[in-house]
């Protein structure tokens, strides 16, 4: 049975069933053609054009297949690299959007039979990090370009360098503990604390807290002009507890006499210093006072208030417009710059389309012309 002619109906049906993916295992990679079914594969590899390409194939295979391969290879790591990065992801996931490409090169022509030997090969060489789980095989991209390695490298002396930071810090840290230590040793001082209970012999006996501060001064001084030594020595405030019993003894009248303190004296003084409450008359009359001083500076004043208010009201609302107008300007600039990228991305849509039809002319044009050499060859034949 021949084949139908051109622009036939059947013959646009087959073209246009031409046009999708096909099975891949009814590809030939050498003949870069695709077959619809297994008959209609059967029937090239046995054409004389399939025959001529495995002549020469057959003068060197393994040029062809390391070719294939490495094609294969690039491609697969490129689209893995800027799809996924150094993400992990499932390596049929990859596959499948690579192979969606329909002028991919195809697994049947590499050396690789399967994925998985695909997979395995690129764990074996360093490319990426491979895992085997129940749901299949994993891979993660290994970036080994000069600006990730660089990258990675500032990132391990930043983190060197806090470290060391760290360290240093804790060692000095460190040295100025035992320096204190040290001080506190030859001072004779220690850091325990004793703590001891007040308890009280008998239940008669009273507490007494006296609190003493003195202060002693010694110099010495020979007759001579040289001055052989001064020394001041000052005592703290030393805090004494003792418990004794109540004396029944009678005071004598000296000792009834008022002793000087100090912090009387200060409170005088403070007393002084503070001013003294009005009463509530003065109050009201220090009130009505002000509210007529307040009157009179109103009336001499009054009409330059009167001016400066109406001139701050004005100023108020030309600001309130002008701030309105300057809103206003922005939310049409705005809109304007959304109207400008709509247009800008659908020129660029109507682009695509119409470069996206340019080429699948081109190619029903190349495969008409193919058709047609086909065609006269198989009627001069």
């Amino acid at each position: 049975m021949g084949k139908h002619e051109f622009l036939t109906p059947k013959a646009i049906a087959n073209r246009i069933k031409a046009k999708g993916l096909q099975k891949l295992k009814w590809y030939c990679q050498m003949c870069q053609k695709q077959c619809r079914d297994e008959n209609g594969y059967q029937c090239h590899i046995r054409s004389e054009s399939h025959l001529r390409q495995m002549d020469l194939l057959k003068e060197s295979p393994s040029m062809y297949m390391q070719g294939y391969s490495k094609q294969f290879q690039d491609d697969f790591i490129k689209l893995l690299s800027r799809r996924w990065g150094t993400k992990r992801v499932h390596a049929n996931l990859v596959y499948q959007e690579y192979i969606a490409d329909r002028h991919h090169v195809h697994m049947n022509g590499t050396i690789w039979e399967t994925l998985t030997d695909f997979v395995k090969f690129l764990g074996r060489e360093g490319i990426c990090q491979v895992d085997d789980t129940q749901k299949g095989w994993f891979i993660t991209w290994i970036d080994n370009s000069p600006k990730a390695l660089a990258r990675q490298e500032a990132i391990m002396k930043k983190e060197r360098a806090e470290k060391d930071e760290e360290e240093r810090t804790r060692k000095l840290i460190g040295e100025q503990v035992e320096r204190a230590k040290k001080e506190a040793e030859e001072l004779g001082l220690d850091d325990k604390e004793i703590y001891t209970e007040l308890k009280r012999e008998t239940e008669e006996e009273k507490i007494k807290l006296n609190l003493t501060l003195t202060k002693s001064t010694n110099l010495t001084s020979n007759t001579t002009d040289k001055v052989d030594c001064a020394a001041e020595n000052i005592s703290l405030p030393t805090t004494s507890i003792s418990f004794s019993k109540p004396s029944t003894q009678k005071k004598s009248l000296s000792a009834l006499v008022k002793k000087s303190n100090p912090m009387a004296a200060q409170k005088k003084e403070k007393d002084k210093e503070q001013p003294k409450k009005l009463s509530a008359m003065e109050e009201i009359i220090k009130e009505e006072m002000e509210k007529k001083k307040r009157m009179e500076n109103f009336k001499i004043n009054g009409s330059k208030g009167d001016n400066r208010r109406k001139d701050d009201y004005k100023d108020s609302r030309n600001n309130r417009d002008y701030i309105d107008r300057e809103i206003r300007d922005h939310r049409d600039y705005k809109d304007n710059r959304r109207d400008y990228r709509d247009r800008e991305r659908e020129r660029e849509r109507s682009h695509k389309e119409k470069d996206r039809e340019y080429r699948e002319k081109e190619r029903e044009r190349e495969r008409d012309r193919q058709y047609d050499h086909e065609s006269k060859r198989i009627r001069r034949e």
